[in-house]
């Protein structure tokens, strides 16, 4: 039963950084998330012009484009369901539309 138990536990632990990356504290990631997320539920279909990115960042920073993919990923989910609006103006990224 021990063993049982210590073999879930591990599991779940293990199971709660798989969707974490490694660079979910760093600014660049941050902004990414939050450019990508304000990307996800303020475009416009069809309209490139509505995506909001940092093309500098994106092409120099790793951590800011695993961030915008992850918030644009997060935000599209939730804006489906309707758990999530629009993020507010003062948490949106640094990115250029």
């Amino acid at each position: 039963m021990r063993l049982a138990l210590t073999l879930l536990l591990s599991l779940a632990l293990a199971g709660c950084s798989l969707g974490r990356s490694e660079y979910a504290d760093t600014p660049d990631y941050k902004a990414g998330h939050s450019d990508g997320c304000w990307s996800a539920t303020s475009q416009v279909p069809g309209d490139p012009s509505t995506i909001t990115r940092n093309d500098e960042a994106w092409k120099q920073s790793e951590a800011y484009r695993a961030g915008w993919k992850a918030g644009y990923s997060a935000c599209t989910i939730r804006d489906h369901s309707g758990s999530m609006g629009m993020p507010g103006t003062s948490e949106r990224g640094t990115g250029v539309h």
